[in-house]
């Protein structure tokens, strides 16, 4: 009898040692792309005026979550958020600086053109149809910045794809994206299959 008790204890024991590991599920790709649409179905109906905390999402597929920039990343804003556009797990929060914007003066002949190479991380349209945000990050750079440009400059750009930015400065910016897009503007934008130190970083 003793002995019939040890073994179901035993048995016991490792039905709960494997099964704990077991119940969490790991979301799937399509999981991941169904949140990120859904913020930004979101912001294209009704636009970001109304929720000015916002500035970017991306899927991260390397850590399995749908990445949400707020200026204000409290837990108290994070709540706001999922209450007002949607509640998931698979979000992680992190704070990010104000939205920049494409600038549009090009007059100035004394300004210096420089190339930045840019990973696209996300790709969402603009309630202003001749323009798009696009989320990006330069090769081992920790900063991701949201910047809206023209259309017509970018017009089959894709996520996951590397491209030089070709910027001309209005006034000498600092070396980090939200400097360079307030103080420059965009000439071009063309792919690259550059990877790597290979990719063009002109100095600024």
């Amino acid at each position: 009898m003793k002995k019939i008790f040890l073994w179901l204890l035993c048995v016991s024991l490792l039905i709960g040692i494997t099964g704990c590991g077991n119940n969490k599920k790991v979301a799937t790709a399509e999981d991941l792309e169904s949140v990120n649409n859904e913020i930004i179905a979101y912001f294209q109906t009704n636009g970001t005026s109304g929720y000015e905390n916002y500035v970017f999402n991306y899927v991260d597929e390397e850590n399995n979550v749908v990445v949400v920039g707020l200026l204000d990343n409290s837990e108290k804003e994070q709540e706001r958020f999922k209450e007002t556009i949607v509640d998931s797990n698979l979000i992680k929060f992190v704070k990010s600086e104000k939205l920049v914007h494409e600038n549009d003066n090009q007059n100035s002949k004394d300004l210096k053109t420089f190339i930045r190479t840019y990973e696209i991380l996300n790709v969402a349209e603009s309630n202003d149809t001749n323009y798009i945000y696009l989320t990006i990050r330069q090769f081992q750079g920790e900063e991701v910045q949201t910047v809206k440009v023209e259309k017509a400059l970018c017009p089959a750009i894709e996520e996951g794809k590397n491209y030089e930015f070709t910027l001309k400065q209005k006034r000498k910016p600092e070396d980090n994206i939200l400097s360079i897009f307030n103080n420059s503007s965009i000439v071009s934008i063309i792919e690259t299959d550059k990877i790597g130190l290979e990719q063009i970083q002109d100095s600024i």
